[in-house]
Order: C-alpha cells, then sequence, then structure tokens
C-alpha cells in the first residue's frame, strides 16, 4: 500500500515533502482508503505554487510594461503640445497675412475709386473735344463754301473786266477781293492748324481712355486675387481651427486616460491580497487508534495584477 501511495502522490521537496512523508509514517498500512486521502489531500496545494510562481515571474514584467507605457504616454502627451504650439504658431502667420491683405486691399480699393474718377473726367473732356471737333469741322465747311463762292465771284468779275476793260473801278475791287482772299486763306489756315490740334487731342484722349481701362481691367484683377487669397486664407484657419480642435479632443482623451490608468494602478498595487484560511485535515485509519493533524495553510500570494495591465 505504500509504494502505491508514493506512486500516486508526486515526490516535492521542502515542507509538503515532509507533511507526506509524516502522512505515510502515520497512515503505514492503513489501505486504500488512507492512500486516496493522502493523494487527493496533497495536490491541494498545487495551483496556488503555480499561481505564486508565476506572479513571481511576471512581477519585473508588469513593472517593465508600466514603466514603458508610462514612457509612450509622456512622449505622446510631449509630441501633441509641440504639434499644438506649432499650430498657433501657423496660425498667428496667417492672421499677420490676412491683416496684410486686408490694409492692401482697401488701398487697392482707393486705388480703383481714383481710377474711376480719372476715367469719367477723361470721358468728359472726350466729349467735350469731340464737340469742338464737330463744331470746327462745321465752320471748316462753311469756310470752304465762302472760299467756293469767293473763288466764283472773282471768276465773274474777271470776265467782266475781259468783258469791259474801262471800268475805273475794277482794281479797287480786285484788290478788296484779294484781300478777302487773304483773309480767308489765313482763317483756312487757322482752322487747319485747330483742327489738328483738335485731332492730336483726340487721339491723346483716346489714348488716356485706354489706358485708364487698361489699369481698370488690371485692378479688377489684382482685386480678383486678393478675394481669391482672402477665401484661401479663410479656408485655411477654418481647417486650422477644426485640426486644433480634433488635437484638443486628442490630448484631453488621452490625459483622461492616462489618469484612470494612474488611478487604477495606485489602486490596485494599495490593495492586499486576501490570505486563505487554514484548512485542518484528519486522516482515519482501520485500526483501533485513531490520529489527526492539522495542516497549514499555504502562504499569502502577491498582490493581484492592475486590470490596466491584464
Amino acid at each position: 500500500m505504500e509504494s502505491a501511495v508514493h506512486a500516486a502522490v508526486p515526490l516535492r521537496v521542502g515542507k509538503k515533502m515532509r507533511k507526506r512523508r509524516e502522512l505515510d509514517a502515520l497512515v503505514g498500512g492503513g489501505g486504500g482508503r488512507g492512500g486516496r486521502l493522502l493523494s487527493a489531500s496533497s495536490d491541494e496545494g498545487e495551483p496556488w505554487a503555480r499561481r505564486s510562481c508565476r506572479r513571481r515571474r511576471s512581477r519585473p514584467f508588469v513593472r517593465l510594461a508600466a514603466a514603458l507605457a508610462l514612457c509612450v504616454c509622456v512622449v505622446s502627451a510631449a509630441t501633441v503640445l509641440w504639434l499644438f504650439v506649432d499650430v498657433r504658431r501657423q496660425i498667428v502667420s496667417l492672421r499677420i497675412e490676412m491683416d496684410r491683405v486686408s490694409t492692401s486691399s482697401d488701398g487697392v480699393g482707393d486705388a480703383l475709386q481714383l481710377c474711376h474718377t480719372a476715367a469719367k473726367e477723361l470721358r468728359a473732356n472726350a466729349s467735350e473735344l469731340s464737340v469742338r471737333l464737330a463744331r470746327l469741322e462745321l465752320e471748316h465747311s462753311e469756310l470752304a463754301k465762302r472760299v467756293e463762292q469767293a473763288s466764283s465771284e472773282l471768276s465773274q468779275v474777271s470776265e467782266q473786266l475781259s468783258a469791259a476793260p474801262k471800268l475805273a473801278d475794277t482794281p479797287r475791287r480786285l484788290a478788296e477781293l484779294q484781300r478777302n482772299v487773304a483773309d480767308f486763306g489765313s482763317q483756312i489756315n487757322g482752322f487747319d492748324s485747330a483742327l489738328k490740334s483738335a485731332h492730336k487731342l483726340a487721339l491723346t484722349a483716346t489714348s488716356g481712355v485706354d489706358e485708364v481701362r487698361t489699369s481698370l481691367h488690371d485692378l479688377e484683377a489684382r482685386t480678383n486675387e486678393t478675394i481669391a487669397n482672402v477665401t484661401a486664407t479663410a479656408k485655411r484657419t477654418g481647417e486650422l481651427e477644426v485640426q486644433i480642435g480634433a488635437v484638443n479632443a486628442t490630448v484631453n482623451a488621452r490625459v483622461q486616460e492616462f489618469q484612470t490608468r494612474l488611478e487604477a494602478a495606485t489602486r490596485t498595487t494599495s490593495t492586499v491580497a486576501p490570505t486563505a484560511a487554514p484548512s485542518t485535515t484528519q486522516v482515519t485509519s482501520g485500526a483501533p487508534t485513531t490520529s489527526s493533524t492539522t495542516t497549514a495553510a499555504p502562504p499569502p500570494g502577491p498582490p493581484v495584477k492592475p486590470n490596466i495591465l491584464q
């Protein structure tokens, strides 16, 4: 029977080995029932021993994992803060650029107003010049008619002189006609110079109007570009505000998660593992004598692993 008991129960070193030897000595020839009781009672401590051994082995790994998690959280928090500072710097630069663009757009509006007033003045001058040119052309046509009439009269007088050469007043009339022709010629020359100057003024006015139109087109293009830049800057500002909101939400979530983990870790490390109650094992043999032994409970295990590291 002793050989059967020794075959059923595996050998261990330390206190358990001594207890088993004492139990074997007490049981003696107690039969199969005593062997079964001995094997059943001796196997109760195995799970506790294995669990305590595993916990002792996992302690440094748990500490290392906690340290690594702390380092990762610190690095991530530093990275998020750096990104937040960079985004704020970009927002400040964009605000400065927006102010500069707004000031330049105000200057462009003043320049546009000045160009509009200059264009109105040039248009008024061009209309006045066109009116003067039309009046000069009318006067020129009237003078041309008068010159034709004078030439026809002169031809008639020359015919009359040729028909009646003895007319006494013919030289006087010829002199008057010559003076009139000279006056008409000088007036025609003055009108020609006035017409040329009017044409030059009209050409300069049209060129000025064209230049004003080109400058207006350029200013309109610049205004459109300024408006596009302002809209793009506003869009970028909106996107940066959205990104800042997301970064703030992420930072808050990370900080709250880190605080909850720290609280859970401190709570689990501060708790003490419960101790097991002592168990009493009684072994009765078939002999007339009866003996009882009390087995001590295994030592309490290590503290429970924190929830965040399981």
